[in-house]
């Protein structure tokens, strides 16, 4: 099973991404640009249509 890191901003899915390290640089870019949001890494197993927290 492949694993996704998922971004989930202000609670509602934003976007998957297959591999760690890029998850990680855009969540870190995203915050830079937009402080006032909440934004948060889920990792999942399984299809990345098919996500959940």
């Amino acid at each position: 099973m492949k694993t996704y890191y998922n971004i989930y901003v202000n609670d509602n899915f934003w976007i998957a991404f297959g591999d760690r390290k890029n998850a990680v640089d855009y969540m870190n870019e995203y915050k830079k640009s937009n402080q006032g949001d909440k934004a948060e890494l889920v990792i999942t197993g399984g299809k990345k249509s098919n996500v959940s927290r």
